[in-house]
């Protein structure tokens, strides 16, 4: 059977909402920022695991301070913000620190802040590394903090995460991280080294290659490429997908991790052929927390997934000029759609619309051929011209443009703000579009209630055959799978002849029973075959911890009650993967507060003390969250609920009959092992207390979100439990 392929999409997108931005500024003052930053050299090694890949991007970075803003300076802090899909799973962090590159710890998100911010303290630690929750797009925001940035001296430092697949037709794909390099204003990067290592040569698209080899010392296929803002690098590369399936293991304290690929079954595809003229009209200042990038790299992939050579299309950008990606309508085989889209992506979007003068070339071009055609028009403008005439009217002139039985189809990209007072969003050509699109027989859509993947799929998939529903049945012959999940969820649009990943654990042998079940409807499609030992690619712990990850991926999408909060963090410290509740801090060898990275680094992390060291916190009082020895007589417990709590917790102290009142000591400590809270415990009854802390300090005020300790010490016992707090 012909080798297939999966898809790898890494959105890396530029633009006025989700650029990159590299500054420095004075650490007291972070608002007062120069973005005249140099970043030196860049360099990334990919390397393939499986149906993930795992991106290692190093960075030297450093200021001249020639600036007026910093001139008079010595030394600054450094910040890089960037954005990744939230599929990708950050694994790591390094900085290097004389000559030494050194590995981050994984912390709670507020002790790593607090730990990296203690400005008032003469130790402040190097480097510190944080994420947000996505936003409605699927993208998360980085950001990385460096200190200090000193005159003569470059700081060097490597991130890696990995990402999954993505489905689409004939081969593996992923865009390199060119937008997360430069940025719309100033330096950013000039030229990226790649790194790809695999004996297959992939191909790069979009690239400006100045040198290119195979090296031997690393069996690697490396590149250099010169770097331009809006410039967009594809990397495609062979599937691993030979015949039915891929399936890949790992074995890891006494869990076996698994990815497998499989294809769907074999159904005959059904469409009408469709012609598509697509209309991208893009002011980039009208639209929050979206760029014209993110939209075009979405359109490129819903329509490589969707539409097939029997299906056309073209495409008009208005930049400053239009940009049309073919001079006419062109089969949508995959060669075809990566040609017109490298014409029209690297530009800059302008800070008007073209709204009108865009709709006029849409119909001259329609106009010159004889196919029926249906026109998608994606626009964010905020106002258009009537020259006197009531929306309606000009509705029904830019209809009369196109030959009859044109269908128009309208996403309004305004996503223009909710009004509290009108309680309603305001917007000003809702009426005009609905309008338009109900004559014509389209549809509309409003980014403010949808997101622009959904859009699309529902655009695309109209009249072309798909399955609703995927699903992957795995029976060992001795054993079970368990843990499973599905990664490149296409939610409700799974084109036909796509491979399907799933990634999960089992305890067992081989082989392995696998049944495939496409649904659409109440009809339903199944394929079944056996994997057996010699077909099984090894892995490594790299398995292991991409499963992790999207398992926390999965986690972040439920409710954020206490339970999954505390969950969270446990996996994201246990398998050193950031989260939002999480963060990667670079301590400063020999001078660290309240943590001991040596420690922490040969701790599982799974334990109460959260890799606590053994240091005194410069003569404040010690937090220990270790038991002392204890007879059997001295035995106590110290339980709190909710963890991690909001308004207040509830601390429960249970003591042993022989322990006097008057003798036990209770308070709350933050990381640092500063007393928070103090709770005298000689004047309460019985010996079973409940202690209730609201998050108030003993001076009343509210403390920060964080980690802290309830400490209880008594004569020849100390006992303590973390605590977070999430506001």
């Amino acid at each position: 059977m012909k080798i297939k392929s999966l898809i790898l999409i890494l959105f890396l997108f530029a633009g006025a909402a989700l650029s990159a931005t590299f500054s420095v500024y004075e650490a007291n003052y972070p608002n007062v920022k120069d973005y005249n930053v140099n970043v030196d050299t860049a360099a990334l090694k990919i390397v393939p695991r499986g149906a993930y890949l795992e991106m290692n991007l190093k960075l030297t970075v450093s200021y001249d301070f020639e600036s007026w803003f910093f001139k008079n300076y010595n030394e600054l802090e450094f910040q890089w913000t960037f954005s990744l899909p939230e599929q990708a799973t950050m694994t790591g962090f390094w900085l290097m620190l004389d000559d030494t590159l050194r590995p981050a710890t994984m912390l709670d998100k507020w002790t790593a802040e607090l730990l990296f911010s203690e400005v008032s303290s003469p130790v402040r630690n190097p480097a510190l590394l944080t994420q947000s929750f996505p936003d409605r797009e699927g993208m998360v925001h980085y950001q990385l903090r460096v200190y200090p940035v000193m005159r003569d001296m470059k700081r060097t430092f490597i991130i890696q995460y990995l990402l999954p697949a993505r489905p689409t037709n004939e081969t593996l794909r992923a865009w390199l991280p060119t937008s997360q390099l430069t940025t719309r204003n100033f330096r950013g990067a000039e030229k990226l080294h790649i790194s790809f290592r695999s004996e297959d040569e992939p191909t790069l698209l979009g690239a400006d290659i100045t040198d290119h080899f195979f090296n031997n010392a690393t069996s690697s296929w490396d590149y250099d490429i010169a770097l331009d803002f809006d410039q967009f690098v594809e990397l495609v590369y062979p599937s691993p997908i030979k015949g039915k399936h891929f399936f890949s293991t790992f074995e890891q304290n006494d869990e076996t991790f698994y990815q497998l690929a499989v294809y769907p079954p074999e159904v005959e595809k059904q469409i009408t052929p469709r012609n598509f003229l697509i209309l991208f009209d893009y002011n980039r200042f009208n639209t929050n927390d979206m760029d014209g990038e993110l939209v075009l790299l979405s359109l490129k992939e819903t329509m490589q997934q969707a539409l097939s050579a029997q299906d056309s299309a073209n495409i008009i950008v208005a930049f400053k000029d239009l940009a049309y990606a073919a001079d006419s309508l062109l089969p949508c085989t995959e060669a075809n759609l990566d040609r017109m889209f490298e014409n029209v992506l690297r530009r800059s979007f302008p800070a008007y619309s073209n709204f009108q003068m865009l709709l006029a070339a849409a119909a001259d071009f329609i106009n010159r051929g004889n196919s029926q055609t249906e026109i998608i028009l994606l626009t964010n403008t905020d106002e258009i011209q009537l020259w006197g005439k009531t929306r309606e009217q000009f509705a029904d002139e830019i209809i009369a443009m196109f030959p009859p039985d044109t269908k128009i189809h309208i996403v309004d990209l305004e996503n223009k703000s909710y009004n509290r007072d009108l309680d309603q969003y305001e917007t000003q050509l809702q009426s005009f579009y609905g309008y338009m699109t109900n004559k014509t027989g389209g549809n509309l859509f409003f980014l403010r209630y949808h997101s622009i993947k959904s859009i699309l799929a529902a655009l695309f998939y109209e009249k072309i055959s798909h399955f609703q529903e995927v699903e992957v049945q795995t029976r060992f012959a001795s054993g079970y799978a368990y843990g499973k999940h599905l990664i490149a969820l296409h939610r409700g649009y799974y084109p036909l002849h796509f491979p399907v990943i799933q990634v999960g654990r089992f305890r067992g042998q081989l082989p392995l029973d696998v049944t495939v079940l496409g649904k659409v409807r109440l009809e339903k499609w199944q394929d079944q075959f056996t994997i057996n030992e010699s077909d099984v690619v090894p892995g490594n712990e790299k398995l292991a911890t991409a499963w992790y990850g999207d398992h926390i991926h999965d986690l972040l999408k439920q409710p954020q009650t206490n339970p999954t909060i505390m969950e969270i963090m446990d996996l994201s410290m246990k398998h050193n993967i950031m989260t939002p509740y999480t963060g990667y801090l670079v301590f400063r060898p020999g001078e660290n507060r309240g943590y001991n990275p040596e420690d922490v680094a040969s701790n599982s992390g799974g334990d109460n003390n959260n890799g606590r060291g053994g240091e005194d916190f410069g003569g404040k009082t010690k937090v220990d969250a270790q038991d002392s020895t204890q007879t059997s007589e001295q035995i106590l417990s110290l339980d709190a609920f909710p963890n991690p709590f909001n308004l207040a917790v509830t601390i429960t102290i249970s003591l042993p009959s022989d322990i006097r009142l008057r003798d036990v000591r209770f308070g709350i400590y933050n990381a640092l092992g500063q007393k928070v809270k103090e709770f005298p415990l000689d004047n309460r009854s019985g010996n079973s207390i409940k202690i209730t802390w609201n998050g108030l300090n003993d001076a009343g005020e509210a403390v920060s979100s964080g980690l802290y300790f309830a400490v209880l010490s008594a004569p020849g016992i100390r006992k303590s439990v973390k605590i977070v707090l999430v506001k």
